[in-house]
Order: structure tokens, then sequence, then C-alpha cells
């Protein structure tokens, strides 16, 4: 073994998570390519040890709750549950295993990710349904400085070696099909994402990089497909209550992923928009240091309605729940949680470093909030961005959603939602008249959440 460490390089934390792997309840997959990893640099060759981590221990566990204790739950095998869980590992795994791969290309053909520096990225929080896609969706816009992931990236090619191999691939379908493929591609797009109520999903849409996580199975999103929550609830208060091991796998692997991401794209200003990060800020700051945080707030008597509509949608979509509105209870805590612990963790930094808006001034107030926050954060404004976000301010007036929700259909009060956020309805001043529609917003954004 000591042989094996001098020659590999594999030392510290590394070398001792390589030789511990016999506990199975902190079994975490590690792939150490050793002497087949050559870089040539001026004649030199450099031996590399490659660490990446998937969680086996949840993949394991969740996999045997969903087949062999679903019963009484609200992932209990109906024909429905069981077509949701045969395509999922007929498709997910292998999919998950070709994107490890292209990690592992990734260290022999553009290690030098490695030294891309992440400055400042910037991090839109808050409860789902509060305006973090139209938020996001604008600045990325800006593309002079900034950057945001596409949701082909995020699920489809999280290594640069395969965003490599589809761009490759798109040219030869310009050059030989005439964009045949993508036209076909747009065709399924239209069919199956676009048909998705509440949220505009697109493959050249920038969304959520929390999927990103699925890939090594430390995301949040897991809970729909797996909804037992004594396994998924602790990553929903991700600074509280998951494990340092577990957080390790899924920051080291999150960081890893951003690096990458922009240095494909050149060196720019990362922007991610992520409601489930309003349950690991303090993490976040320790892997990115000088990051900035943008938190958005809405009335919770909208923002509870809408979560547990699209969320009920999503369970509804993997599952057959044993009930109309399954766990509403803990979707009351964990919206609790995401504005106090948020709120409370943002306090604690410098103000320079965070900015809170409300839904309703967002909404209401497009290009001024927008400008609000470069000028917070100092971030100059080009000609190019102002003329596109009149433009998205254009588009967005006049329209409303058609998503209807209501709390009492849901089982909630509007007196139960006041008790359990009196503080955000005394802060923010907030009342209990909250719209049955959504906001007015462009069509472009589908609806502001």
């Amino acid at each position: 073994m000591f042989l094996l460490q001098r020659e590999c390089g594999v030392k510290g934390n590394s070398f001792r998570h390589l030789t511990g792997l016999k506990n199975f309840n902190n079994l975490v997959f590690f792939l150490h390519i050793h002497s087949l990893c050559v870089i040539v640099s001026r004649g030199l060759i450099f031996h590399e040890a490659i660490e990446l981590r998937f969680n086996f221990r949840l993949f394991f566990k969740l996999t045997y709750l969903a087949l062999f204790k679903a019963k009484d739950t609200h992932g209990h095998l109906t024909l429905h549950r069981r077509k949701a869980l045969f395509w999922w590992y007929l498709l997910i795994p292998p999919h998950i295993f070709m994107g490890w791969i292209g990690l592992m290309l990734d260290e022999i053909f553009f290690r030098a990710y490695r030294k891309q520096e992440v400055k400042e990225p910037l991090f839109i929080i808050g409860n789902f349904r509060s305006g973090s896609t139209l938020t996001q969706r604008l600045l990325a816009k800006d593309k002079v400085h900034m950057t945001a992931m596409h949701t082909w990236e995020i699920y489809l090619a999280p290594s640069i070696t395969q965003r490599k191999v589809y761009k490759g691939l798109m040219y030869l379908d310009q050059k030989l099909l005439g964009g045949g493929l993508l036209r076909i591609l747009d065709k399924y797009e239209s069919k199956w994402l676009h048909s998705i109520p509440m949220h505009r999903v697109g493959l050249r849409e920038v969304d959520e990089d929390e999927g990103v996580l699925i890939h090594n199975y430390s995301s949040s999103f897991l809970m729909f497909i797996y909804p037992f929550m004594e396994e998924m609830e602790p990553y929903l208060y991700f600074d509280k209550r998951v494990s340092e091991r577990d957080k390790r796998t899924s920051m080291e692997f999150y960081y890893r992923i951003v690096q990458r991401h922009i240095y494909y794209t050149g060196g720019k200003q990362y922007i991610a928009k992520n409601p489930a990060f309003s349950g690991k800020i303090h993490t976040l700051r320790e892997y990115f240091p000088d990051a900035k945080f943008i938190y958005l707030v809405r009335n919770p008597v909208d923002m509870l309605a809408s979560k547990t509509s699209f969320f009920t949608y999503i369970w509804n979509y993997f599952n057959d729940p044993l009930e109309p509105y399954p766990f509403k209870d803990m979707l009351l805590d964990v919206t609790q949680h995401w504005y106090d612990n948020a709120l409370e963790e943002l306090e604690h930094l410098p103000e320079s470093e965070y900015i809170i808006l409300k839904y309703k001034s967002l909404v209401e107030e497009l290009d001024a909030s927008i400008r609000k926050i470069y000028d917070h954060f100092s971030i100059p404004l080009t000609t190019e961005f102002e003329r596109d976000l009149a433009q998205a301010v254009q588009e967005a007036s006049g329209f409303v959603s058609k998503h209807k929700y209501s709390l009492i259909e849901m089982g909630y009060s509007p007196k139960q939602v006041y008790n359990q956020y009196q503080n955000i309805f005394e802060r923010f001043h907030f009342d209990l008249n909250g719209k049955a529609l959504m906001a007015k917003v462009s069509k472009q954004f589908a609806e502001i959440d």
C-alpha cells in the first residue's frame, strides 16, 4: 500500500478513503486511474490519480425502498409506477455512467479546467415559484458578463468531452443533413418538454443546475422519483442535516462541474438559480467564498399554493400518490426553513454580497429590478443587454398565466399559513390576499417561478 501511495501520488485523505471502503455504510464511489492517465508536457510524463465520487449508499438505499418497501407509501408499485421505474433504470444509470466516462476523459484532454477560477458566482435563491427562473434567464441574456448552464448541458453533457462531442454532431448535422436531426429534436422537444405546465423547459433554455447533481446521486430532485422523505428530506435542509461526508460528495462534484462550465464558456461570471440552495448557503460559502446571492421573497400564500401545485404535478408524473396533495406538512416546514434559514445566513454576510428582492417588485418593475441587481453588484450594463432587457420587459407586459390553484382545495388555510410564516408576513408587510393567478410575465419565460 505504501508503494501504491508513493508511486501513484495518492496522499492524505484520498488515500485513507481508498483503503477504508470496507464499511458499506460509508461506501462512496472512487475511481482511481493511475499510471493510465498520462500527460505529456515539455517531455515530462506525469501520472495523475483521478478521484470521482458517486453516492452509492443513497443509490442502493433508494433503489431498495422503491422496489421492496414501497407498500403504503406514495411510491407504491402501481402499473404507472412500475413503468416509471422501468424507464428510469433502463435509461438513467447507463446515461450517468457515460457521463462519468466523459468526466474522466476531461481529466486527460481538458485538465486545464482545474485551474479555472470561479470568481464571484451569483446564486439566485428563495422558495420555488418566486421568480428565480425569470431572473436567471434575463441575466443570462448578458452574453458579455454572464454564463449559465442550459438544460442539455445539465442533464445530457456535464463533461466538457460530451459537450464537444454533441457540438461536433450538430456541426455534422448542419453540413451533411441540413439540420435534419436538429429539426427532429425540436419536434420532440416541443411535444415532451414544452407541454410541462408551470415551468417552461427547453434543452437550450438556461435552467436549474441542481439537476446536475443527479449524476452523482446527491440531488434533492431525486425526491420526485423516490418519494421516501426519510432519505431525501435531509437534502432540503442541507446545511443542518446532511452528513459531512455526503456534503463533500455533493459539493466537490458540483464545484468541479462549475469549473468545467466556466472553462468551457470562456471564464465569465457564473449564474445559477437554485431554490434548494436556500438550505445550503453556509456550505456554498465554504466552496465559493466570494459568492453573491439574490434572494427572492414572495407572499407565502401565493408561493405555497403554487409550489404545492407544481410539486404535486411532478410527483404524479412518476408516482401514484395516496392523496391528492402529498407531503403538505413537509412543504410547510421546508418553505419556512428556506425563508428563515436563508435570511439568517444572509444577514451574517456583508450587505454588498447579497440583495433581497420582493416578487411583486420584480414582476411590476422588471426593468428597475434587474438594474438594481447590476448596480448593487457593480456589474456594468452593456448596450446589447439593455436592448434585450427592454424587449423582455415589453414582452412581459399584459401576460396573465393560465395556471390556477386554490389553497383551500389543497387543505391549507390562510390562517394556518399566516401562523407558520408570521415573521415573514410582518417583516415584508405581506397580507393574506394572495392572488389566485400567477403574476403577469412573458410567455417566453412560461411563468414567473
